[in-house]
């Protein structure tokens, strides 16, 4: 009996660690030209945005050579669909000056092996993110998205973690969105 206690609270610690996702509003990266003010994001009218834009800053790019599991196209295709079908971003016949831009600041991805084999144990696989709300070149709102996916097993495949990952990303990026431009009713 003792061992099984000991098992499921294992696995619930396994589990409450396995993944997260978090939106960080860290003032001092914010620019005074923003509007955003001691982490409350002031609404604007709403528009879709014209353009994504997802690029990897110097320090993700030196990590990509050891994580060749990511894919920023993969990422940016997800954010475009997420965002799209939440209609947040309309690419044709849109006048609007609104983009956004991804910077992508960190990364790990677990090998398939590690992750199914040790799980948890051999660390988190993660994406972090600087997310820029532009108006032409004036920031309108600035956020850190930061997920992370620790399960293993048969959910340690690559794609399986992958696709969540990307999913988890661009469904963050949505809701800090629909804060800053809420649609009518």
């Amino acid at each position: 009996m003792k061992k099984f206690v000991g098992l499921c609270l294992m696995v619930l610690i396994a589990g409450l660690m396995g993944c997260a996702s978090t939106v960080n509003r860290n003032m001092s990266n914010v620019k005074e030209s923003s509007v955003v003010k001691e982490e409350v994001v002031q609404a604007v009218k709403f528009s879709p945005l014209k353009s994504v834009d997802v690029t990897l800053d110097s320090k993700a790019q030196t990590k990509l050579a050891d994580n060749d599991n990511f894919s920023q196209d993969r990422l940016q295709s997800k954010i475009n669909s997420v965002l799209s079908s939440g209609k947040y971003l309309k690419t044709q016949n849109n006048n609007s000056n609104l983009k956004l831009e991804v910077v992508v600041t960190n990364i790990r991805v677990r090998s398939g092996v590690s992750a199914i084999l040790l799980g948890f144990l051999a660390g988190a696989d993660y994406i972090t993110g600087q997310v820029y709300v532009k108006d032409g070149e004036k920031v309108l709102d600035t956020f850190e998205v930061d997920i992370s996916y620790a399960f293993g097993g048969a959910m340690g495949d690559t794609d399986t973690r992958m696709n969540w990952m990307y999913e988890s990303f661009a469904t963050k990026i949505l809701e800090e969105l629909k804060k800053l431009m809420p649609m009518a009713n």
